[in-house]
């Protein structure tokens, strides 16, 4: 996994907060999954790009140590 820099953390929990989509329900259905990760590497300046395993494993990292914001489904 390439390192995340926190510019690139910080914008996953923005774009994760906006999408509105629980971590659980978005892990499960590789489609959403994918175009998750998709539009995420969208929005990145960087021009780095993280694939879908890599913005999940990042997800329940900042889940795990309560850094990612709640959302209400």
């Amino acid at each position: 996994m390439g390192k995340w820099e926190s510019s690139e953390t910080e914008e996953l929990k923005r774009f994760y907060k906006e999408n509105n989509v629980p971590s659980d329900q978005l892990v499960k259905d590789k489609v959403v999954l994918d175009t998750f990760a998709d539009n995420f590497n969208d929005r990145l300046s960087s021009g780095k790009k993280f694939g879908s395993k890599e913005v999940a494993d990042q997800l329940f990292k900042l889940r795990k140590s309560g850094r990612l914001p709640r959302i209400r489904d």
